[in-house]
């Protein structure tokens, strides 16, 4: 049987531009929404949630990441990637992963991006959902901008931003829980593009929709509010929504 899930990993390696001038001095994850940063807002989910073994991959502004989480908690491990701009969120998950698990065994994460500002209750959710792989999706929802998933017979068989309204089961918050199964499904899909094919500037659900073929992987149906916030008019609705 699979043990209780405690580890997470942040991929908190963004530049943020569409957020400046806010971003000009700090990283996205730490742009503030009311008054918390994503980041820490974040953080917060996960230790009330009983998940103290955190890792967050920085990138932009990485000092100043680093200074505000010591800032405010203690243990929580900030693996840098010098190579963020040139980079997406896969590379980060990748070196987060290997940060983890330097042994190469992979065990059970949750992960999320680091610019989804959600309430707890949406980790609780994952928390309850059992043994496995899931990924918390806003049921019946559809968004251009967000990873839409399809599900037949109660497995996710795809995730990406082009699937059609008629076809998506709904939107992907961009957080996630992997089994141990799941999760080394993902890390091998992603070294085939990292370290194989030498492309490093794939999203993280390019590997996510490639490991949908080899482990079954769930909907978790979202508990809670969640928002993305890429520019001002997101952080305007996301103040409005938690507010």
């Amino acid at each position: 049987m699979e043990r209780e899930v405690s580890r997470a990993l942040i991929l908190a390696a963004g530049l943020g531009t569409r957020l400046a001038p806010i971003t000009d001095d700090r990283p996205k994850s730490l742009v503030p929404v009311n008054g918390k940063p994503i980041l820490i807002k974040q953080i917060e989910n996960l230790k009330e949630n009983g998940i103290d073994d955190i890792t967050i991959v920085s990138g932009y502004r990485a000092d100043r990441l680093a200074e505000a989480v010591n800032a405010r908690f203690s243990g929580i491990k900030l693996v840098e990637s010098a190579d963020y701009a040139s980079t997406n969120n896969m590379y980060s998950a990748y070196l987060g992963i290997r940060s983890m698990y330097p042994d190469g065994n992979i065990g059970s994460f949750y992960m999320m991006n680091a610019d989804v500002f959600f309430d707890g209750s949406v980790i609780e959710g994952l928390k309850e959902a059992g043994e496995g792989s899931f990924i918390v999706t806003d049921v019946g929802r559809y968004m251009e901008e967000s990873m839409k998933v399809v599900v037949r017979e109660g497995r996710v068989e795809a995730i990406s931003k082009a699937i059609s309204e008629a076809d998506a089961y709904g939107c992907s918050i961009d957080v996630y829980k992997f089994g141990s199964e799941g999760a080394a499904a993902f890390y091998k899909r992603c070294c085939e593009y990292i370290e194989e094919k030498k492309d490093l500037k794939k999203w993280s659900e390019v590997a996510l929709n490639d490991a949908l073929k080899d482990e079954v992987f769930k909907v978790c149906p979202l508990r809670g509010r969640w928002f993305e916030i890429d520019d001002h008019n997101d952080l305007a609705a996301a103040e409005a929504l938690f507010g």
